[in-house]
Protein backbone atom coordinates (compact mmCIF):
# COMPACT_ATOMS: atom_id res chain seq x y z
CA UNK A 1 0.00 0.00 0.00
CA UNK A 2 2.86 2.46 0.48
CA UNK A 3 4.52 4.64 -2.11
CA UNK A 4 7.65 3.03 -3.00
CA UNK A 5 9.24 6.70 -3.76
CA UNK A 6 7.56 9.23 -1.73
CA UNK A 7 11.21 10.52 -1.08
CA UNK A 8 13.20 9.91 -3.72
CA UNK A 9 13.82 13.54 -4.86
CA UNK A 10 17.22 13.49 -6.53
CA UNK A 11 17.64 9.72 -6.95
CA UNK A 12 17.60 8.96 -11.21
CA UNK A 13 15.27 6.42 -12.48
CA UNK A 14 17.60 3.89 -12.93
CA UNK A 15 17.89 -0.08 -11.88
CA UNK A 16 19.95 -2.15 -10.03
CA UNK A 17 20.13 -5.99 -9.11
CA UNK A 18 20.35 -7.70 -5.58
CA UNK A 19 21.78 -10.38 -4.95
CA UNK A 20 20.60 -12.33 -1.79
CA UNK A 21 22.42 -15.36 -0.05
CA UNK A 22 20.40 -18.40 0.63
CA UNK A 23 20.67 -22.69 0.79
CA UNK A 24 18.77 -22.45 -2.23
CA UNK A 25 17.70 -18.94 -4.12
CA UNK A 26 15.62 -19.62 -7.24
CA UNK A 27 15.02 -17.83 -9.87
CA UNK A 28 12.88 -17.43 -12.74
CA UNK A 29 12.44 -21.21 -13.90
CA UNK A 30 15.31 -22.54 -11.07
CA UNK A 31 14.69 -25.79 -9.60
CA UNK A 32 16.51 -27.15 -5.83
CA UNK A 33 17.22 -30.18 -4.48
CA UNK A 34 17.74 -29.31 -0.74
CA UNK A 35 14.22 -30.63 1.12
CA UNK A 36 12.34 -31.18 3.76
CA UNK A 37 8.97 -33.62 4.05
CA UNK A 38 6.10 -31.73 6.08
CA UNK A 39 6.18 -32.75 9.10
CA UNK A 40 2.41 -32.69 9.94
CA UNK A 41 -0.97 -33.39 8.22
CA UNK A 42 -1.51 -29.56 7.29
CA UNK A 43 0.72 -26.32 6.17
CA UNK A 44 1.19 -22.98 8.10
CA UNK A 45 1.05 -20.19 5.35
CA UNK A 46 1.71 -16.27 6.06
CA UNK A 47 1.37 -13.20 4.40
CA UNK A 48 2.72 -9.84 5.47
CA UNK A 49 3.30 -6.40 4.00
CA UNK A 50 6.42 -5.77 6.05
CA UNK A 51 7.22 -1.91 5.05
CA UNK A 52 11.17 -1.69 4.17
CA UNK A 53 11.54 0.72 1.89
CA UNK A 54 14.80 1.40 0.07
CA UNK A 55 16.94 4.52 1.26
CA UNK A 56 16.53 7.03 0.80
CA UNK A 57 12.81 6.36 1.37
CA UNK A 58 13.39 4.17 4.13
CA UNK A 59 12.92 7.38 6.25
CA UNK A 60 9.08 7.13 5.35
CA UNK A 61 8.44 3.54 6.80
CA UNK A 62 5.54 4.02 9.02
CA UNK A 63 7.58 2.14 12.09
CA UNK A 64 11.26 3.06 13.56
CA UNK A 65 14.10 0.94 14.26
CA UNK A 66 14.46 -1.14 11.02
CA UNK A 67 16.98 -3.34 12.13
CA UNK A 68 15.07 -4.08 15.19
CA UNK A 69 12.29 -4.61 13.02
CA UNK A 70 13.60 -7.32 11.04
CA UNK A 71 14.67 -9.22 13.86
CA UNK A 72 11.41 -9.77 15.17
CA UNK A 73 9.44 -10.16 11.94
CA UNK A 74 12.24 -13.01 10.92
CA UNK A 75 11.26 -14.34 14.84
CA UNK A 76 7.17 -14.28 14.27
CA UNK A 77 7.40 -15.51 10.55
CA UNK A 78 9.98 -18.84 11.09
CA UNK A 79 6.92 -20.28 12.69
CA UNK A 80 5.65 -20.88 9.58
CA UNK A 81 5.84 -23.53 6.84
CA UNK A 82 5.66 -20.96 3.88
CA UNK A 83 5.79 -17.17 4.23
CA UNK A 84 4.63 -14.71 1.45
CA UNK A 85 6.18 -11.29 2.24
CA UNK A 86 5.88 -8.01 0.47
CA UNK A 87 7.86 -4.82 0.68
CA UNK A 88 10.84 -6.35 1.12
CA UNK A 89 12.82 -3.12 -0.88
CA UNK A 90 16.06 -2.49 1.82
CA UNK A 91 18.55 -5.01 0.58
CA UNK A 92 19.83 -5.06 4.23
CA UNK A 93 16.83 -5.46 6.12
CA UNK A 94 15.84 -7.99 3.62
CA UNK A 95 18.83 -10.30 4.17
CA UNK A 96 18.67 -9.80 7.27
CA UNK A 97 15.24 -11.14 7.79
CA UNK A 98 16.10 -14.40 5.61
CA UNK A 99 19.68 -14.98 7.30
CA UNK A 100 17.55 -14.90 10.36
CA UNK A 101 14.68 -17.37 9.31
CA UNK A 102 17.48 -19.62 7.84
CA UNK A 103 18.57 -19.83 11.18
CA UNK A 104 15.92 -21.18 12.80
CA UNK A 105 15.00 -23.49 9.89
CA UNK A 106 18.74 -25.06 10.76
CA UNK A 107 19.10 -24.30 6.84
CA UNK A 108 16.16 -26.16 5.55
CA UNK A 109 15.06 -22.97 3.53
CA UNK A 110 14.10 -22.60 -0.05
CA UNK A 111 13.28 -19.14 -1.65
CA UNK A 112 11.99 -17.11 -4.86
CA UNK A 113 12.49 -13.87 -5.07
CA UNK A 114 11.09 -10.70 -7.67
CA UNK A 115 13.30 -10.12 -10.13
CA UNK A 116 14.76 -6.58 -11.32
CA UNK A 117 14.48 -5.71 -15.34
CA UNK A 118 15.76 -3.17 -16.95
CA UNK A 119 14.09 0.01 -16.68
CA UNK A 120 12.93 -0.54 -12.75
CA UNK A 121 14.60 1.64 -9.51
CA UNK A 122 13.75 -1.78 -7.55
CA UNK A 123 12.48 -5.32 -7.83
CA UNK A 124 8.86 -5.98 -6.55
CA UNK A 125 9.68 -6.37 -3.30
CA UNK A 126 7.84 -9.84 -2.73
CA UNK A 127 9.58 -12.73 -1.59
CA UNK A 128 8.37 -16.70 -0.79
CA UNK A 129 10.38 -18.60 1.50
CA UNK A 130 9.88 -22.41 2.55
CA UNK A 131 10.84 -25.09 4.81
CA UNK A 132 9.68 -27.59 1.52
CA UNK A 133 11.19 -27.92 -1.40
CA UNK A 134 10.55 -25.92 -4.49
CA UNK A 135 10.14 -27.81 -8.01
CA UNK A 136 10.35 -24.62 -9.87
CA UNK A 137 9.68 -20.95 -10.23
CA UNK A 138 8.73 -18.36 -12.54
CA UNK A 139 7.81 -14.44 -12.17
CA UNK A 140 6.64 -11.78 -14.28
CA UNK A 141 6.13 -7.91 -14.18
CA UNK A 142 3.13 -6.22 -14.79
CA UNK A 143 2.48 -3.94 -17.70
CA UNK A 144 0.20 -2.02 -15.96
CA UNK A 145 1.06 0.36 -13.28
CA UNK A 146 1.27 4.12 -12.51
CA UNK A 147 3.75 5.80 -14.19
CA UNK A 148 5.91 8.95 -12.61
CA UNK A 149 4.96 11.09 -15.65
CA UNK A 150 1.28 10.83 -14.35
CA UNK A 151 2.08 10.49 -10.28
CA UNK A 152 5.68 11.32 -9.40
CA UNK A 153 7.74 10.01 -6.76
CA UNK A 154 4.81 8.48 -5.52
CA UNK A 155 4.26 6.23 -8.73
CA UNK A 156 4.33 2.28 -8.19
CA UNK A 157 5.97 1.94 -11.56
CA UNK A 158 9.77 2.58 -10.07
CA UNK A 159 9.28 -0.65 -8.85
CA UNK A 160 8.65 -3.77 -10.72
CA UNK A 161 5.73 -5.20 -9.57
CA UNK A 162 4.49 -8.00 -10.42
CA UNK A 163 4.13 -11.84 -9.81
CA UNK A 164 6.20 -14.86 -8.49
CA UNK A 165 5.39 -18.54 -8.00
CA UNK A 166 6.72 -21.65 -7.01
CA UNK A 167 5.51 -25.07 -7.13
CA UNK A 168 6.50 -26.52 -3.37
CA UNK A 169 5.88 -30.36 -3.06
CA UNK A 170 5.60 -32.19 0.10
CA UNK A 171 8.54 -33.70 0.06
CA UNK A 172 11.50 -34.23 -1.98
CA UNK A 173 10.77 -38.17 -2.10
CA UNK A 174 6.86 -37.04 -3.87
CA UNK A 175 7.30 -34.44 -6.27
CA UNK A 176 4.17 -35.64 -7.69
CA UNK A 177 2.30 -34.15 -4.63
CA UNK A 178 2.66 -30.21 -4.78
CA UNK A 179 0.98 -27.07 -4.89
CA UNK A 180 1.52 -23.67 -6.40
CA UNK A 181 1.99 -20.55 -4.78
CA UNK A 182 1.73 -17.15 -5.90
CA UNK A 183 2.66 -13.50 -4.25
CA UNK A 184 1.90 -10.30 -5.37
CA UNK A 185 1.72 -6.60 -4.53
CA UNK A 186 -1.06 -4.83 -6.69
CA UNK A 187 -1.02 -1.36 -7.67
CA UNK A 188 -1.23 1.23 -4.73
CA UNK A 189 -1.94 4.42 -6.58
CA UNK A 190 -3.91 4.50 -9.55
CA UNK A 191 -7.21 2.61 -9.03
CA UNK A 192 -8.55 2.20 -12.77
CA UNK A 193 -4.97 0.09 -13.57
CA UNK A 194 -6.11 -2.28 -10.53
CA UNK A 195 -8.55 -4.16 -13.02
CA UNK A 196 -5.81 -4.91 -15.75
CA UNK A 197 -3.64 -6.06 -12.88
CA UNK A 198 -6.29 -8.27 -12.14
CA UNK A 199 -6.31 -9.59 -15.78
CA UNK A 200 -2.25 -10.24 -15.65
CA UNK A 201 -2.16 -11.71 -12.46
CA UNK A 202 -5.16 -14.23 -13.52
CA UNK A 203 -3.61 -15.13 -17.03
CA UNK A 204 -0.14 -15.68 -15.12
CA UNK A 205 -1.69 -18.37 -12.83
CA UNK A 206 -3.71 -19.90 -14.98
CA UNK A 207 -0.78 -20.36 -17.59
CA UNK A 208 2.29 -21.31 -14.74
CA UNK A 209 -0.46 -23.90 -12.25
CA UNK A 210 -1.50 -27.08 -12.65
CA UNK A 211 -5.55 -27.59 -13.36
CA UNK A 212 -5.23 -31.02 -10.92
CA UNK A 213 -3.78 -29.95 -8.04
CA UNK A 214 -4.19 -26.56 -5.67
CA UNK A 215 -3.04 -23.37 -5.43
CA UNK A 216 -2.47 -20.19 -3.00
CA UNK A 217 -2.54 -16.72 -4.30
CA UNK A 218 -1.61 -14.26 -1.70
CA UNK A 219 -0.19 -10.85 -1.00
CA UNK A 220 -1.16 -7.14 -0.52
CA UNK A 221 -3.91 -6.47 -3.15
CA UNK A 222 -4.85 -3.49 -2.10
CA UNK A 223 -8.95 -4.39 -2.47
CA UNK A 224 -11.19 -3.57 -0.37
CA UNK A 225 -12.58 -7.05 0.85
CA UNK A 226 -15.18 -6.07 3.65
CA UNK A 227 -18.63 -7.29 3.23
CA UNK A 228 -19.87 -4.76 1.64
CA UNK A 229 -17.60 -5.10 -1.47
CA UNK A 230 -17.72 -8.79 -1.39
CA UNK A 231 -21.90 -8.37 -2.32
CA UNK A 232 -21.24 -5.71 -4.48
CA UNK A 233 -20.73 -7.40 -8.07
CA UNK A 234 -19.09 -4.52 -9.30
CA UNK A 235 -16.59 -3.97 -7.15
CA UNK A 236 -13.06 -4.56 -7.15
CA UNK A 237 -12.96 -7.25 -5.04
CA UNK A 238 -15.66 -9.20 -7.18
CA UNK A 239 -13.76 -8.42 -10.36
CA UNK A 240 -10.61 -9.86 -8.68
CA UNK A 241 -12.42 -13.23 -7.84
CA UNK A 242 -14.07 -13.11 -10.90
CA UNK A 243 -10.69 -13.09 -13.10
CA UNK A 244 -8.90 -16.37 -10.16
CA UNK A 245 -11.64 -18.24 -10.13
CA UNK A 246 -12.18 -17.97 -14.15
CA UNK A 247 -8.72 -19.95 -13.72
CA UNK A 248 -10.18 -23.03 -11.95
CA UNK A 249 -13.69 -22.50 -14.15
CA UNK A 250 -14.33 -26.47 -12.84
CA UNK A 251 -12.93 -25.67 -9.56
CA UNK A 252 -13.30 -23.60 -6.52
CA UNK A 253 -11.60 -20.45 -5.19
CA UNK A 254 -11.68 -19.75 -1.63
CA UNK A 255 -11.03 -16.72 0.35
CA UNK A 256 -9.49 -18.11 3.41
CA UNK A 257 -11.03 -14.98 5.97
CA UNK A 258 -14.64 -15.19 4.97
CA UNK A 259 -14.69 -18.97 4.72
CA UNK A 260 -13.92 -19.09 8.01
CA UNK A 261 -14.74 -16.14 9.56
CA UNK A 262 -18.27 -15.03 8.15
CA UNK A 263 -18.60 -11.31 7.90
CA UNK A 264 -15.71 -10.19 11.03
CA UNK A 265 -13.70 -7.65 8.87
CA UNK A 266 -10.34 -8.96 9.44
CA UNK A 267 -9.04 -5.49 8.83
CA UNK A 268 -4.93 -5.52 7.76
CA UNK A 269 -4.22 -1.77 7.99
CA UNK A 270 -4.55 -0.64 11.93
CA UNK A 271 -2.72 -2.50 13.97
CA UNK A 272 -4.89 -1.80 16.91
CA UNK A 273 -7.38 -4.32 15.89
CA UNK A 274 -8.22 -6.35 12.88
CA UNK A 275 -12.00 -4.69 13.88
CA UNK A 276 -11.41 -1.86 11.99
CA UNK A 277 -9.36 -0.49 9.08
CA UNK A 278 -9.23 -2.15 5.41
CA UNK A 279 -9.10 -5.44 4.48
CA UNK A 280 -6.36 -5.38 1.74
CA UNK A 281 -3.95 -8.07 2.48
CA UNK A 282 -5.16 -11.58 1.27
CA UNK A 283 -5.23 -15.49 1.41
CA UNK A 284 -6.76 -17.23 -1.25
CA UNK A 285 -6.55 -20.99 -1.88
CA UNK A 286 -7.91 -22.38 -5.25
CA UNK A 287 -8.78 -26.30 -5.39
CA UNK A 288 -9.33 -28.52 -8.64
CA UNK A 289 -12.75 -30.17 -8.99
CA UNK A 290 -12.56 -33.67 -7.07
CA UNK A 291 -11.02 -36.12 -7.08
CA UNK A 292 -7.83 -34.15 -7.24
CA UNK A 293 -5.60 -32.89 -3.70
CA UNK A 294 -7.39 -30.40 -2.08
CA UNK A 295 -6.25 -27.77 0.45
CA UNK A 296 -9.07 -26.93 3.50
CA UNK A 297 -8.61 -24.26 5.29
CA UNK A 298 -9.09 -24.60 9.34
CA UNK A 299 -7.84 -21.40 10.64
CA UNK A 300 -7.14 -18.36 9.76
CA UNK A 301 -5.91 -15.62 11.97
CA UNK A 302 -4.79 -11.92 11.01
CA UNK A 303 -2.00 -10.79 13.73
CA UNK A 304 -1.22 -7.53 14.57
CA UNK A 305 2.31 -8.55 15.55
CA UNK A 306 2.03 -5.34 18.02
CA UNK A 307 5.17 -4.65 19.87
CA UNK A 308 5.92 -1.68 23.03
CA UNK A 309 9.24 -0.75 21.08
CA UNK A 310 7.89 0.16 18.19
CA UNK A 311 4.33 -0.04 18.33
CA UNK A 312 3.93 -2.73 15.67
CA UNK A 313 6.22 -4.75 13.18
CA UNK A 314 4.71 -3.29 10.29
CA UNK A 315 1.72 -1.12 9.04
CA UNK A 316 0.02 -3.58 7.97
CA UNK A 317 -1.16 -6.91 9.77
CA UNK A 318 -0.55 -10.23 8.77
CA UNK A 319 -2.86 -13.27 7.79
CA UNK A 320 -1.88 -16.02 8.41
CA UNK A 321 -4.10 -19.75 7.78
CA UNK A 322 -3.58 -23.51 8.50
CA UNK A 323 -4.33 -25.41 5.38
CA UNK A 324 -4.79 -29.05 5.71
CA UNK A 325 -3.29 -30.64 2.84
CA UNK A 326 -5.54 -33.52 1.17
CA UNK A 327 -4.39 -36.17 -1.50
CA UNK A 328 -6.92 -37.79 -3.85
CA UNK A 329 -10.17 -39.18 -2.71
Amino acid sequence: MTPVFSMFSTIPFQSFRWIVLSSAVLATGGACSIANELPHATIRVLTYNVQFLPEPASAKNERPDPAYRAGQIAEQVSRFDLVGLQETFHTEHRRQILDQVRQRWRDVFHLVESPTPEGFFTSGGCLIATRLPILCSNSTVYKHFSKPSDFGLRADGYAAKGVIHARVARSESTPEDFIDVFATHLEARDDDLRPLQYGELATFVGSRSSAAHPAIVLGDMNTRGAKPYRDDPESQYSQLVKQLQGTRPEGRLIDVWPYLKGDALGGTTEQESHEIGKRIDYLFVLNPPQPNPQLVPISVDVLLFQDPRVVALSDHNAVAAELRWEGKK
